[in-house]
């Protein structure tokens, strides 16, 4: 999963994108100054160091990775392709989700784009550059589809022009699309056109340390106006989350206590997007050399599950020998667990739980 982290300059970001690369032990690729660059972040697993550890004992742990994609400051003009609006809208588009960082601290030594401080603002206007460019992706489709119809008239057309159409009157009232009321056969005529607004995204507010627990009405009022079921939004302090990275885990944790925070700015970054993307985890490692952390999307099937390890063991699925972490960590070995009746026996159309451990039986 490629998460793409966007905001206005000077808005803590990157901070937060080298926050990411240092606590996940990040791969970081740069390709040049006018790219954005890429990290590939370990996502920190405490089920699965368990899992090996206590039962597995592997030759090899691998942790499920998360991609993360730093963007260039967006500007206004942005959205009309102004600049080099139409390259990083480009790139944009090839995310599964926005990570959007506001500013919502005030320091005097750091100048803000817009001349003062207002996140709200800052949101509607990214928020607007947006929705301009995902308008003028679907009224250049539209012209090219009217202009198809003319020649031929196909059922397909039609109906993508259908929705189109909808999808134009939509972000002229400036909605988001993923707000748009769609069928599956809408979500697929739509798919490859990759619209911006049509993607999960967190709004992510960089406060000052004096803010840290204290409610905030920027959070509330940014889920009144733009909340919704593909937005999310929570807060971090990107000055003490780096200030924490310098110290031994055993002072940040002491640390993190006194400041009242219940788990690090980089976990809850990490459930943050894992809940946005509607991701679940799945293990495996029973008589192997490899105990592996899986991620696919909540609601998938055994045999979704088996073609994410292999696609062999989706073509060949027999059944799944399914036991979930749970049970597994209160009883404290698999013997103990199919002693209990814990252990079961699943078809590839059962749904995969968060934290299941599943071992694939198949024949190629």
């Amino acid at each position: 999963m490629r998460i793409g982290i966007i905001g206005l300059p000077q808005t803590g970001k990157t901070t937060l994108f080298n926050l990411l690369c240092v606590a996940g032990g990040a791969h970081v690729s740069h390709h040049g100054a006018n790219e954005p660059t890429v990290a590939v972040v370990k996502v920190p697993d405490p089920r699965l160091e368990w899992l090996a550890s206590t039962i597995f004992k592997p030759k090899k742990i691998t942790h499920a990775t998360m991609e993360f994609v730093d963007f260039v400051g967006l500007t206004r003009g942005v959205g009309k392709g102004e600049g080099l609006g139409s390259h990083y809208l480009a790139q944009m588009r090839q995310v599964d989700a926005l990570l959007q960082v506001l500013r919502d601290f005030d320091d005097p030594g750091i100048a803000h784009v817009e001349g003062r401080l207002d996140a709200a603002r800052d949101a509607f206007l990214a928020n607007t550059e947006l929705l301009l460019a995902d308008l003028d992706t679907v009224e250049k489709r539209i012209g090219r589809v009217e202009a198809d119809l003319k020649k031929i008239k196909k059922d397909e057309a039609v109906r993508e022009l259908e929705i189109l159409k909808r999808c134009r009157a939509w972000l002229v009232e400036e909605k988001p699309i993923h707000d748009l009321p769609q069928s599956e056969d809408d979500r697929k005529a739509l798919r490859g056109f990759t619209l911006l607004t049509a993607k999960p995204t967190l709004l992510l507010l960089n406060v000052g340390e004096r803010e840290l627990g204290k409610p905030n009405p920027t959070q509330d009022r940014l889920r009144r106006a733009l909340g919704g079921k593909g937005v999310a939004v929570m807060q971090l302090c990107a000055k003490t989350e780096r200030e924490l990275a310098q110290l031994s885990p055993q002072d940040a944790e002491a640390f993190r206590k006194d400041l009242g925070l219940q788990t690090s700015g980089f976990a809850a970054v990490l459930r943050a997007c894992f809940d946005l993307l509607g991701l679940i985890t799945f293990y495996t490692g029973e008589g192997k050399d490899e105990t592996r952390a899986w991620t696919i999307p909540a609601g998938s099937t055994a045999l979704k599950a088996a073609g994410t390890v292999h696609s062999e063991l989706e073509r060949g699925f027999i059944r799944a020998e399914v036991v979930n972490f749970a049970d597994l960590q209160a009883h404290g070995s698999m013997a103990a667990v199919r002693k209990k009746g814990l252990h079961r026996v699943e078809g590839k159309e059962y749904t995969v739980a968060d934290g299941d451990i599943v071992l694939v039986r198949f024949n190629v």
